[in-house]
């Protein structure tokens, strides 16, 4: 069963997730090089280390998350509303930050609006 992300992103597909779930060192190491700099304006660094390269998915409360999905401000927001995702919330079409993420990452927003639908 996939574990989806607030946003509409599905955590089981992460390297991060997926490095954490298996114990995957290698794994680690490759993805903090690699998303050092993808996700430095989340993170405000561009130093990540395999160690922070752990995860149990977006939607956990309490627990290790991904230290750019930790600042995200569309799983703040879902959290401060109580959100299973942002699927569940009233302004999901003219939300600003969702509009904005959609642009990368059309497979969210085709993920959520299904979720919708089921509403």
């Amino acid at each position: 069963m996939p574990i989806i992300a607030y946003c509409g992103l599905n955590c089981s597909e992460c390297p991060v997730f997926i490095a954490t779930k298996t114990h995957d060192r290698a794994l680690q190491e490759k993805t903090a090089r690699e998303w050092s700099a993808q996700f430095s304006a989340f993170t405000g660094r561009t130093d990540l280390r395999a160690e922070e390269m752990v995860c149990n998915g977006c939607t956990t409360v309490e627990g290790r998350v991904f230290p750019g999905c930790r600042v995200c401000p569309m799983r703040t927001c879902a959290q401060g509303q109580k959100l299973t995702t942002c699927a569940e919330c009233g302004r999901f079409e003219s939300c600003e930050q969702l509009n904005g993420f959609f642009t990368q990452a059309a497979d969210a927003k085709q993920r959520l609006m299904e979720l919708r639908r089921k509403i």
